[in-house]
């Protein structure tokens, strides 16, 4: 038995151990895409490259896809993450946190034209935007969620789905028009930096009570986001059915908790009668 303890010890730490070399290694990666987006025409370039290819690609899927990094349809996904594994809701909280603080001072302090102010032409999906676009947003919450269950060393099966998601919502920021590629890039390293220094955060078990609290606010915030969002009439009908249906999730995913807990809750102050 204690060898068969030993060795589940080992293996979790193996996969940490990898999960952590993989963090860096996608890190480095992206710093060095950044070195060369600072070169002007390569930048340019790599815009023309990604956006070019925008009328290949129907509008509705591109625009699916760029909203993984929608601040309600990732916060849902996290959401139904942090049902399953709620000792990463410190981490989760504190990235969060850094993240929502460091962004707009980058922006504002920035202040970078963005691909529709500058050019004449290019293909635009969505909303058209001229300003603010250094980082981007969207491909920092993207990354700052593969980047803290990366280095969680949690749901290790999924995480290379996750990480995808996560670049495929950042290429597609450009892919639409709306950021240029150093934004992407940056957008990127800003989250995996969030979530890095949230990893110092230790993980822990709150209380039962705390963490239904917490779950039930962020989903209240979520849904009341949403309902006026969806009044946009901008906003097409794919994205709302795939934003509803993640926070749906997470409903049936945390109703149950917040019954099984009342329960067992009533049944100890002896509302409800042992059997």
């Amino acid at each position: 038995m204690s060898r068969l303890f030993s060795s589940n010890i080992i293996s979790t730490t193996g996969k940490k151990t990898l999960q952590n070399r993989a963090f860096i290694v996608l890190l480095c990666t992206l710093f060095v895409c950044y070195l060369l987006m600072l070169n002007q025409h390569i930048n340019l370039a790599a815009f023309r490259l990604i956006n070019g290819n925008s009328p290949e690609i129907s509008p509705w899927l591109q625009w699916v896809i760029t909203d993984l990094g929608n601040g309600v349809t990732l916060g849902a996904v996290m959401l139904c993450c942090l049902i399953k594994r709620p000792e990463l809701t410190p981490r989760v909280l504190c990235a969060s946190i850094l993240s929502l603080t460091l962004l707009p001072l980058l922006k504002q302090y920035f202040d970078a034209p963005r691909p529709a102010a500058v050019l004449d032409i290019l293909n635009v999906v969505g909303e058209v935007r001229t300003q603010h676009s250094f980082p981007s947003a969207h491909s920092s919450s993207a990354f700052l969620f593969a980047g803290t269950l990366m280095l969680a060393g949690q749901f290790s099966r999924y995480l290379w789905l996750f990480i995808l998601m996560a670049s495929m919502a950042a290429v597609s920021r450009v892919l639409v028009g709306a950021h240029w590629p150093i934004d992407v890039v940056a957008g990127a390293m800003t989250g995996l930096s969030c979530a890095y220094f949230a990893s110092h955060v230790p993980l822990v078990r709150l209380p039962k009570n705390a963490i239904l609290i917490i779950f039930s606010v962020i989903l209240v915030t979520l849904i009341s986001c949403e309902l006026s969002e969806s009044m946009d009439k901008n906003i097409i009908w794919q994205v709302i059915v795939m934003r509803w249906s993640v926070i749906g999730l997470a409903s049936i995913l945390l109703v149950p908790e917040l019954k099984r807990y009342f329960y067992i809750e009533r049944k100890q102050r002896g509302v409800i009668p042992s059997l």
